[in-house]
């Protein structure tokens, strides 16, 4: 699991060099590569068309839809961060999907960090050393055999543990986003600023070529 920030360096990493390239820009048409010289690895294009913005090129292909002007809805300083939550809502999962199939995934850290806080609630409330020996060594079985949801469920449920509800439990979300979701939504927002301020700069130079 990483964190957004952490995301947000490794895209950058990725895109040092990068060179745009405008194949198509007629309003509310656009196609814009961002591509390093020489190689396709981690090439991006952003694509729109009325309604949609899709991203495609050597990292997948991820297609938004909200407002006309798709460029529009996501444009916001890159500095100032991106909203993974509220766009996910936005991507078109296609037939048969959902978003959050391609948005989320398990978090085993946090699934873990709230049975071990269950655990020292647990201890806290006075247990004999047998039942805090079982406790831990079920903990540790289910540490082991919880790579993802699914398999994290029925360790616990398989352990048995006393005190603890796994309805309740099983109430939390414990959910992260995708690197890879999050490396996308740094390349909008990074691809759209870029695009903006080579329009601004093109403005600029006609405005002082004018007598």
């Amino acid at each position: 699991m990483k964190t957004i920030d952490e995301v947000k360096v490794r895209f950058l990493d990725n895109v040092s060099g990068y060179l745009m390239t405008i194949h198509r820009d007629d309003g509310l048409y656009r196609h814009v590569q961002f591509s390093r010289p020489g190689t396709n690895c981690y090439r991006f294009d952003l694509i729109t068309w009325p309604g949609y913005l899709c991203v495609t090129g050597d990292v997948g292909c991820w297609t938004f839809s909200r407002i006309a002007d798709m460029f529009e809805f996501f444009a916001c300083n890159f500095d100032r961060g991106i909203n993974p939550g509220y766009w996910a809502e936005k991507l078109q999962a296609g037939a048969g999907s959902s978003y959050q199939k391609l948005c989320f995934e398990w978090d085993h850290d946090a699934f873990m960090t709230a049975l071990r806080e269950w655990h020292e609630n647990w201890l806290d409330e006075g247990q004999n050393e047998h039942g805090k020996e079982l406790a831990e060594d079920s903990i540790g079985v289910i540490e082991m055999n919880s790579e993802d949801a699914h398999s994290a469920w029925r360790a616990l449920e398989d352990a048995d543990l006393p005190g603890i509800d796994i309805y309740d439990f099983a109430g939390h979300i414990f959910e992260t986003y995708t690197t890879h979701y999050l490396w996308i939504c740094h390349a909008i927002v990074w691809g759209i600023q870029r695009y903006n301020a080579s329009k601004q700069s093109a403005q600029a130079e006609v405005t002082n070529d004018q007598p």
